[in-house]
């Protein structure tokens, strides 16, 4: 999704024309199988894009962090590669303005599951055999999560993750703005370690057991919300947010070339 980060960072900094927007994005090759002439199919695979008589822009660039909808999002799984193995629990909670408006949970339905996975989730097969197969959970939860921001503890994991099966199953790519609460709470505050264990003891509070997806998610949401309430004042909008939270790029080191 290189091509696609690099488009995102042009509609951040400026608004774009229509017809630049549509050229780039059709060279895309994670993007080849959607029909991306339709706006409302990148909006669909939740790329919140909006247009003017000035042209393309994120919505999230001028959206108040107040009035946006931040989901945070918890998987378990059957293991750690989506190529090889499969979701078998999302939970999700979205909020808005502080207050959670919904609420997402399901177990997903397999027949395989190692018992590595059973003694750390506490999940079974006895669990899972009458739940909803993937493709019917991962539409509901394209639905349910819409454009909303993707908040997750370590979220290159449960993003790509669900962006990987969402593409084997035939639904495209997730498009969402996204944001890492382990990113963001070294930014906020100062912790001996950032894991959602730890953190849980550090603010003193509990969800229930770990390891299992809704509740993993509520800790998430726990943590997010405990950074927001010290953001410095000059963040105001999402995409400030979501700049602030990343960790510092690193620069390139220059190859010292040797003299002859």
């Amino acid at each position: 999704m290189k091509y696609f980060d690099m488009l995102v960072e042009k509609l951040k900094q400026n608004k774009i024309t229509k017809d630049d927007f549509l050229k780039e994005i059709k060279e895309i090759k994670s993007l080849e199988d959607v029909d991306t002439d339709d706006l409302e199919n990148l909006r669909l695979l939740g790329l919140p894009i909006c247009d003017d008589d000035e042209g393309f822009y994120l919505k999230t660039s001028k959206t108040d962090i107040k009035d946006q909808k931040f989901c945070i999002v918890d998987i378990e799984a059957s293991g750690s590669k989506p190529s090889e193995y499969q979701i078998i629990e999302i939970g999700a909670v979205m909020i808005q303005n502080g207050v959670e408006i919904d609420r997402f949970e399901t177990f997903v339905y397999t027949d395989l599951l190692p018992e590595s996975i059973t003694i750390l989730t506490g999940i079974t097969l006895e669990d899972l055999k009458d739940a909803p197969s993937l493709a019917f959970v991962l539409e509901k939860f394209r639905l349910f999560l819409a454009d909303a921001v993707f908040i997750a503890h370590n979220v290159k994991f449960d993003y790509n993750f669900i962006s990987a099966s969402m593409q084997q199953v035939g639904f495209g790519p997730l498009l969402n703005r996204k944001l890492c609460t382990i990113e963001l709470s070294r930014k906020c505050f100062v912790a001996q370690k950032y894991g959602l264990g730890f953190l849980m003891e550090f603010f003193d509070i509990s969800f229930g057991s770990q390891h299992r997806a809704l509740v993993d998610a509520r800790m998430a949401d726990y943590v997010f919300k405990q950074c927001l309430s010290t953001l410095p004042q000059e963040i105001s909008t999402t995409e400030e947010l979501i700049e602030f939270s990343c960790p510092p790029k690193k620069k390139k080191k220059k190859k010292n070339k040797s003299k002859v």
